[in-house]
């Protein structure tokens, strides 16, 4: 439980969070708290557990921002006014080791601040729940942040129900939806507020309003594959091999090792910004140099796929050859471009899915910061291919036919100081708020005193 996320959306002018928050902290486990607010909180819990943050409003959007600042492998999204039981923690720690790619919920049993008639709704929620297979956030769901983002996050367009849409995602991705066989307890005073049969009316229209159109999609996706673009996404791992080793001749290694990570969460940002505009039609993969690390830290926010062995053409070809298998496009990419717009990303994959050339976003110098295809490409193409030279393109375009191209802006990565000062000329005005952050970093340590 030392390694998990506990993330408590809050609206405006809402105070039960905090009950919740006391409970939460009379157990002694190294979680973090990620309270998710409307509005600024000046609340004095002084635990290091606690973060609070600020967002703009909507849940999805808390609960999303929660998430992306999370440091923690596990998540466990909760209600403000639930109420968790002494056996919650032991439940969340067994599930998680028996299916740690699955996402789970609790069952849900209503306080007594409610009307007489909220059994009904609590034999409603079980129906629900385990013969339909639709929970509700109020469950309390738990599951990995590799799983939480391989279904896009929490669809942040949404007016209602994005913890509905949540768990359609997951069924339309095979992930199993798992009850946990604990409870949880939540307020029903909606119910005594608005009336009884009001509040349970909407909420059923609203229901089946939402579902029926998920439920299709499901349909159509029975015996199909699910139309996806795999992005890939090429990384070794500090402290085990050697970063950014062309920056360090003229930064020193703590410098360059010190860009590399705060390059690595930029690219996340955008990253995530592109899957959550492509609903999930984005799906991406920690492409790792060293097998024994795929369960590093690092690389908690999305999947991860060994590089496999030998050289870059082999690399290249191993990475993009499994991935094509199960997505209809794959692009690759690296971890030394930060400042790439999602917007970019989001093109990629938008003019792929109508056209069958492959397309390339090309470097200053030379080389590529984006390839993408939907069609299988020889181990002999990539292997002929001189990487890290000014002909790296020319000779991907001319090994794969230049008519057979579509292009995107030149771009520039960095593996140079000169390419560090560039970076930190750049306007802040489209920039995400990690982006911004290695861009200021780039000021600093390019100002010559």
């Amino acid at each position: 439980m030392d390694n998990l996320s506990i993330i408590i959306p809050v609206k405006r002018g809402d105070s039960a969070w905090m009950g919740l928050v006391t409970d939460l902290l009379s157990y002694t486990f190294q979680f973090e708290i990620l309270v998710v607010s409307e509005e600024d909180l000046s609340i004095n819990l002084s635990d290091p557990r606690i973060k609070y943050i600020h967002s703009k409003e909507g849940r999805a959007r808390q609960q999303n921002n929660g998430v992306l600042q999370s440091t923690k492998t596990f998540l466990w999204f909760l209600h403000a006014d639930s109420q968790i039981s002494k056996n919650s923690f032991a439940t969340i720690a067994s599930l998680f080791k028996k299916n740690p790619a699955a996402m789970f919920y609790f069952d849900l049993k209503f306080l007594s601040d409610g009307p007489q008639l909220m059994a009904i709704n609590s034999l409603g929620v079980k129906w629900r729940s385990q013969i339909l297979k639709m929970p509700f956030g109020d469950q309390g769901f738990f599951m990995a942040k590799k799983t939480f983002f391989s279904m896009g996050a929490f669809d942040e367009s949404a007016k209602y129900g994005e913890d509905h849409l949540l768990i359609w995602k997951a069924h339309q991705r095979n992930i199993p939806v798992l009850p946990c066989h604990d409870r949880l307890l939540t307020s029903a005073r909606k119910y005594k507020k608005s009336g009884w049969l009001k509040t349970t009316s909407k909420h059923l229209y609203l229901t089946y309003k939402q579902a029926a159109p998920e439920w299709i999609k499901l349909l159509k996706l029975k015996n199909k594959k699910r139309p996806t673009t795999a992005v890939a996404i090429f990384v070794k791992t500090p402290g085990v091999s050697t970063v950014k080793s062309r920056l360090a001749s003229s930064t020193g290694v703590e410098k360059a090792e010190e860009f590399f990570h705060l390059s690595l969460k930029a690219t996340e940002e955008f990253v995530i910004e592109a899957m959550k505009k492509s609903h999930g039609e984005i799906e991406a993969f920690w492409a790792v140099a060293e097998t024994q690390t795929l369960q590093h830290p690092l690389w908690d926010f999305f999947q991860t796929i060994p590089q496999g062995t030998g050289d870059l053409g082999d690399r290249l070809f191993h990475v993009y050859s499994k991935l094509i298998k199960n997505h209809d496009r794959v692009f690759l990419i690296g971890a030394d471009l930060p400042h790439l717009g999602f917007n970019t990303l989001l093109k990629a994959h938008q003019t792929a899915m109508s056209h069958d050339q492959f397309i390339i976003g090309e470097t200053d110098d030379g080389g590529f910061y984006l390839f993408g295809g939907k069609k299988p490409i020889e181990r002999t193409v990539w292997n002929s291919i001189t990487y890290s030279s000014d002909q790296t393109s020319e000779e991907l375009k001319t090994a794969l036919g230049k008519e057979n191209f579509i292009f995107l802006d030149k771009n520039f990565d960095i593996d140079f100081v000169e390419d560090l000062k560039r970076l930190s000329d750049l306007k802040n005005d489209n920039l995400l708020p990690k982006q911004k952050k290695i861009v200021e970093w780039a000021k600093i340590n390019t100002t010559r005193p």
